[in-house]
């Protein structure tokens, strides 16, 4: 599970911020034993799912983007950056003193029964500093450091990176965890493991990840709980069938270089397959509101995008409650109505329905469910910008009022937030003085 991200000069956070899972225990009479999980051998309580709020254009899909870029450029970059290579990482430009200053990159998270703390400081040519400790116990333990290209390393719980470093094998521009984990050390393999369970996804694309979905329906176990959970929106399908590409009679409407490309594949492997859409049955009445078929209409065509997404993320959701993944959301809410936004929330904050201890995390602008009473103060989290462009991360129940009091757990959230009694609003100009061509 994700304990905290930290993350200091990248895109538009300038300063420090640090994304927590912490519950706190000061509030354990608001929705603990459904929201909380509890890990008692490191005395830790962490939170199930984690939203956040704010204007637009304040940051809130960057911090999804500095998540995206951590995990990329921890599993990539000794397979890909070559000697020289520039690192494509983006610092705070609209200051000086950061536009040519390094980025700092922090994660903490439980796997396997162990606490793990991975860092490191990047720019766009080299590695500046990188760190790992581990804590199977009680004390944490340092298992390497390193300032550019000065290491220190454990010798014998970090043999495979011992061995890297004192051959030189490591590049300027290259992460030795990454290295380490090409050479199937075994605590790097781990970590990439985590990282494997981390989806990061965008709300708003939902084609990029609807294949995850379509596959889950090749399996009748997961194709009947893909179609429990549609038919739990209320979208009117009652079936759901895949419609495999046919090798010899592709569809006429596909582009030249992918048609030329999909008979190549076929000719190379006979059992390779391709979806091309999925057939949704819709039931059919007569006058007397009778049953009488099945009308079959096409996912890609006739449905509507909020199905479409809903689908997609069907795969995706059931995915992480099954196997105890985090699932990062940028734009949950986009194309979906509010109450089934509820609904997903409620399946990752449920003790019956998340034994795995899976997370969400994700953004939004539908204040609905600061209403709903889904969330914890310490599970709303806020983006701001101020005039120099640099964004700020915190959440409701670290916020302090202008009376110099906290938020009450039982104050009237959504209402206060549009009020811009938290802020992380965006403050508009009087619109009648625009000038009209």
């Amino acid at each position: 599970m994700l304990i905290q991200f930290t993350i200091e000069n990248y895109k538009c956070f300038k300063e420090e911020v640090k994304l927590s899972l912490v519950a706190s225990g000061y509030d354990k009479e608001t929705r603990w034993d459904r929201n909380v999980l509890v890990e008692p051998n490191f005395q830790l309580n962490l939170l199930k799912s984690a939203v956040v709020y704010g204007a637009n254009a304040s940051g809130k899909s960057k911090l999804v983007q500095a998540i995206d870029f951590f995990k990329y450029f921890i599993l990539k970059s000794s397979k890909e950056s070559q000697l020289n290579e520039t690192i494509e990482v983006a610092p705070f430009l609209f200051n000086t003193a950061t536009a040519d200053a390094s980025t700092i990159f922090e994660i903490m998270f439980l796997h396997e029964n162990i606490q793990f703390r991975y860092g490191f400081e990047v720019n766009s040519a080299e590695i500046k500093a990188e760190w790992l400790f581990f804590k199977p116990e009680t004390k944490e333990i340092e298992l390497f450091y390193r300032e550019k290209q000065e290491f220190v390393v454990h010798k014998t719980k970090f043999k495979v990176g011992n061995y890297l470093v004192k051959n030189g094998m490591i590049r300027e521009n290259a992460l030795l965890l990454s290295v380490a984990g090409q050479f199937n050390d075994k605590i790097a393999i781990k970590i990439f493991n985590w990282l494997k369970k981390l989806d990061i996804v965008s709300g708003l694309h939902s084609e990029l990840y609807t294949g995850v979905s379509v596959q889950q329906l090749k399996n009748d176990s997961q194709k009947n709980a893909i179609l429990e959970f549609i038919k739990a929106a209320d979208l009117g399908i009652d079936d759901l069938l895949p419609q495999l590409l046919d090798p010899d009679n592709l569809p006429k409407d596909l582009p030249t270089e992918l048609s030329a490309l999909l008979t190549k594949t076929f000719k190379e492997n006979k059992n390779a397959e391709f979806f091309y859409d999925i057939i949704t049955n819709h039931k059919v009445y007569n006058n007397d509101n009778e049953f009488i078929k099945y009308s079959k209409l096409s996912m890609k065509s006739d449905e509507s995008e909020g199905t479409k997404k809903y689908f997609a993320l069907a795969g995706l959701v059931l995915n992480a409650l099954q196997t105890g993944k985090i699932l990062v959301i940028d734009e949950l809410d986009a194309k979906l109505h509010p109450n089934l936004v509820s609904k997903l929330v409620e399946l990752f904050n449920s003790k019956d329905k998340n034994p795995k201890g899976a997370q969400l995390i994700f953004n939004t602008h539908d204040t609905n469910l600061l209403s709903t009473k889904l969330f914890r103060r310490d599970q709303i989290w806020f983006t701001e910008k101020d005039r120099y462009g640099a964004v700020t991360l915190y959440s409701l129940h670290d916020f302090m009022l202008e009376d110099g009091d906290k938020v009450r757990k039982g104050a009237d959230f959504e209402t206060n937030y549009i009020k811009g009694r938290y802020g992380a609003i965006p403050y508009l100009i009087d619109f009648d003085y625009l000038s009209v061509i």
